[in-house]
């Protein structure tokens, strides 16, 4: 099955202003979900989105540490089209609020209803 990405402006704007290269992960995500789409975590009550740690080179911050990066994936037109939402570094944010999630699930929801309206690679 053919998987296509999107990054949010969000991840896009989140990553520019990290201080650890988190954009230069993407490739090695991307290549990640294109083998196992659902390799995440499914987040509790928010059964749309999914969770997974970036490991960011040259950030020693162990497991529990680093970066999360938020997406969701939907079958579309025979196709697995997978959006990433959010990007975070856990030592400024522990984790999302419930809200945050809640806008997340939105914005992703936004961006299935009209897939033409973005770009895919």
């Amino acid at each position: 099955m053919d998987v296509r990405f999107h990054c949010s402006k969000r991840v896009r704007h989140s990553g520019r202003k990290s201080k650890h290269g988190v954009l230069e992960t993407c490739a090695a995500v991307v290549q990640v979900l294109r083998m196992n789409p659902h390799y995440g975590l499914s987040i509790p009550r928010f059964q749309n989105l999914r969770k997974m740690r970036l490991q960011v080179p040259g950030l020693n911050a162990g497991k529990s540490g680093g970066y999360r990066l938020i997406y969701s994936l939907k079958a579309m037109d025979e196709a697995l089209h997978i959006v990433f939402l959010d990007a975070y570094f856990k030592g400024e944010k522990e984790d999302l609020s419930s809200g945050e999630y809640q806008n997340l699930e939105a914005s992703a929801s936004s961006v299935f209803a009209q897939p033409t309206l973005y770009e895919w690679e």
